[in-house]
């Protein structure tokens, strides 16, 4: 990829094609990324595939070294490679870590990881994280959101038994939501089709000491969590509304005040979403217990007879709430945090 990617920079390709019929849809995905510089269903495999998302990132942005699984031998070429001792499997196309596995060098796989479907990369060993929201036109970005993943998802659902996502807490150093935008607008660059209106959710590794970014992904479309929701209570800008009107005509862009590229929130907008765990649910909070929060969503009911969750969107509840500082946001967080202990389980027949 690196190698077509430095040629271009010298000559303007014309073609690539190729006469061995195993890299036909290869030479044609090429094709189409370099000469016509992407076409839709291009775009659209670079943002949802993650064996093709990082290897045409590869030397764009910083990110774990992998590899794709096709057979056993890639498991141990990678070992061989890797200096970290943790790895990640995950699906090429899953999607709210579903399927994600994190193994050490002397764990055994079994087949069925080896069909070409997934990829295994460095663990890294960040935890925070950070997630971009906004959409743009071609590369040029026009919106522009950060939140913070206050715990890396992947470890949300064995530790907290909660994600919490937020208005980041990187606003007070512009430089750092500056250094976000650049390298999102790097990977756009890759990915997006000319003047195509692109939505994108990204999500980064951010080490704070080393003020530098690790990409982890990207979807073309916005982040799940209520993020829109969070847009327009912290920012007070409807970025659905604007999104559908400029997909209805892309003269509207020029009718909405962008202002400047990188927008300050006005508050900090959260969204709590608790994770369901094994057992007979015994008890559950009352909707009159949280009457200030935006939203208030109880995914369970006395009863119900639950497996504990394995992904991010299984909930016991769901909560979106806007706070005008950060003791407000500590405070009202410490009742959440109350409310979700009012839901138990019974978990062995012992205690029924």
């Amino acid at each position: 990829m690196s190698s077509i990617r430095d040629i271009s920079k010298e000559v303007e390709i014309e073609s690539i094609i190729t006469q061995c019929e195993e890299y036909i849809e290869w030479a044609g995905f090429l094709n189409d990324h370099f000469v016509k510089k992407n076409t839709v269903a291009v775009s659209n495999v670079m943002f949802k595939d993650k064996f093709i998302m990082r290897s045409f990132l590869h030397d764009v942005v910083e990110q774990p070294y992998f590899r794709l699984l096709e057979s056993k031998k890639d498991l141990e070429k990678f070992w061989n490679v890797s200096d970290s001792e943790i790895a990640i499997i995950k699906p090429r196309k899953g999607a709210a870590c579903t399927g994600i596995k994190k193994i050490k060098k002397n764990t055994i796989l079994d087949d069925r990881y080896f069909d070409g479907n997934y990829i295994i990369e460095d663990f890294i060993n960040i935890d925070k994280m950070i997630t971009c929201d906004g959409f743009s036109l071609g590369e040029a970005v026009k919106r522009f959101f950060v939140h913070d993943n206050v715990e890396l998802l992947l470890e949300s659902i064995t530790s907290k038994g909660y994600y919490l996502l937020r208005t980041s807490e990187f606003y007070r150093d512009l430089d750092l939501i500056k250094k976000a935008y650049s390298e999102c607008q790097k990977v756009l660059k890759v990915f997006s089709v000319n003047d195509e209106l692109t939505p994108f959710h990204f999500e980064w590794f951010f080490d704070i000491s080393k003020k530098s970014l690790v990409f982890c992904e990207v979807g073309k479309r916005f982040g799940g969590g209520d993020i829109p929701d969070l847009i327009e209570e912290a920012y007070n800008i409807d970025i659905l509304k604007e999104y559908w009107q400029i997909m209805a005509s892309k003269d509207n862009s020029q009718k909405i005040s962008f202002g400047e590229k990188i927008a300050i929130p006005q508050k900090i907008s959260a969204t709590y979403a608790a994770y369901v765990q094994s057992g007979l649910v015994d008890s559950v909070p009352s909707l009159d217990d949280l009457k200030w929060a935006s939203r208030f969503y109880i995914g369970l009911k006395i009863g119900d007879i639950v497996q504990k969750s394995d992904n991010i969107i299984d909930n016991s509840m769901v909560v979106r709430f806007t706070s005008e500082n950060e003791d407000d946001f500590c405070k009202k967080l410490k009742e959440i945090n109350r409310v979700h202990q009012k839901i138990k389980y019974i978990k062995n027949r012992k205690e029924l």
